[in-house]
């Protein structure tokens, strides 16, 4: 397992990672009051290095650990921070059983007394003053498409004074095309792309509605498929800044006071 190395972690701002975990998806997040969140503990083998960022960063035990679909990619590692810190409360899409990771996890979040909220559209949780959690899909009745789980995964956007951050978690077109018929506001300071760049996602539609200064693709695909490159050319088309999870070297770092929203160099 490579080094952690975390930066000087601004005390009164909200601090949003993005972990180098190879091909999964995995995030934290600290606010200012040291509440910690997880978002996708990345893929087999992953759990170790999450859980030695979150230590870095004070994490002494998980507020919300959050399983966005029930893919390796954003399960492998969970079981690890299961084992190794308390956790208040677990949010996963509950979808039936997809795998034999996904009912393994369930059952260690059993055993350990975790109370586990299946998340919906219009559920939201509360960081604090300024600061709010909202699951914005899947929304019943659940998108019926091949990879179905993908396609219901959970999207979430965290708002912390006027910034925003938006997971668009596992989804591919279909997926994506019914959280747009939702008509929610996507706004987002901080854009993580859905699962790894693929093709069918982070559209043009999506994009003129999230208009975001950052985006972040978390992959590590060794066949160069993904990200696909007309998703690159869709995102290098907002302006915004586009970081690739394989090509940083090292996890990358947001911090907002609430008003602009900076990455840490």
């Amino acid at each position: 397992m490579p080094r952690v190395i975390i930066p000087a972690l601004p005390p009164q701002s909200l601090v949003v990672s993005y972990l180098k975990v190879g091909q999964g998806e995995a995030s934290w997040v600290k606010t200012p009051d040291g509440r910690f969140l997880v978002i996708g503990a990345g893929p087999p083998g992953a759990g170790a290095q999450v859980a030695e960022s979150l230590l870095a960063a004070g994490a002494q035990q998980i507020d919300l650990l959050i399983l966005p679909y029930p893919y390796s990619e954003s399960l492998g590692g969970a079981q690890e921070l299961i084992a190794r810190f308390p956790i208040k409360a677990a949010l996963d899409l509950g979808w039936e059983q997809v795998n034999q990771r996904q009912q393994e996890t369930r059952s260690a979040l059993l055993k350990r007394g975790v109370p586990l909220h299946i998340g919906r559209a219009g559920q939201a949780f509360e960081l604090g003053p300024g600061g709010r959690l909202d699951v914005l899909f899947p929304h019943l009745p659940f998108v019926a498409r091949t990879p179905a789980a993908a396609n219901n995964a959970l999207v979430l956007r965290l708002t912390w004074g006027s910034t925003h951050f938006l997971w668009e978690s596992g989804l591919e077109r279909a997926g994506e095309q019914a959280l747009l018929a939702l008509g929610q506001d996507l706004s987002a300071d901080v854009l993580r792309v859905a699962r790894f760049g693929n093709a069918g996602a982070s559209s043009p539609e999506l994009l003129h509605l999230v208009e975001p200064q950052f985006v972040v693709v978390s992959v590590d695909d060794k066949t160069g498929a993904l990200p696909a490159l007309s998703t690159l050319e869709r995102l290098r088309a907002t302006g915004a800044t586009v970081l690739r999870t394989d090509t940083q070297p090292r996890d990358l770092f947001f911090f907002s006071d609430g008003q602009q929203v900076t990455q840490a160099l």
